[in-house]
């Protein structure tokens, strides 16, 4: 009798565990979805770096981390590693929007992800800080 006791037990704990679970992870869910904005996926991320206009394209390049920047500009064919960083400073700040853009579009499309994810969860008017 008390095998079928502890039995019934186990049993009823593992279904309460369950529903308990399942209803934390709904309502986690729910609080997430009010106070992050949704995720993208990756196609969805990919179709609008495709639509991404010149100054778009810029303004994500003026967003990234000055390393990040340092690998842009390298694979567009400058590489900005031997200059001081005010050499470096005064070159990125001459550049037009269409040589940010051109460095942009030279990124490994991962990169471009991780700088795009990064861009839309840095909340506005917060100050990016370079490593």
């Amino acid at each position: 009798m008390s095998k079928r006791i502890r039995m019934v037990l186990a049993a009823v704990g593992v279904l309460a565990a369950l529903s308990f679970g399942s209803a934390f992870a709904q309502t986690s869910d729910k609080m997430a979805d009010k106070s992050m904005p949704s995720k993208m996926t990756n196609q969805q991320m990919m179709d609008k770096m495709d639509k991404m206009s010149i100054d778009e394209k810029a303004a994500m390049f003026d967003k990234m981390t000055a390393h990040d920047k340092m690998a842009a500009m390298k694979a567009a064919g400058h590489d900005t590693s031997k200059m001081s960083s005010t050499e470096r400073m005064d070159m990125m700040g001459k550049m037009s929007a269409q040589e940010k853009a051109d460095a942009f579009d030279k990124l490994p499309m991962q990169k471009k992800m991780s700088v795009m994810h990064n861009a839309s969860t840095t909340p506005k008017g917060a100050k990016k800080t370079d490593k």
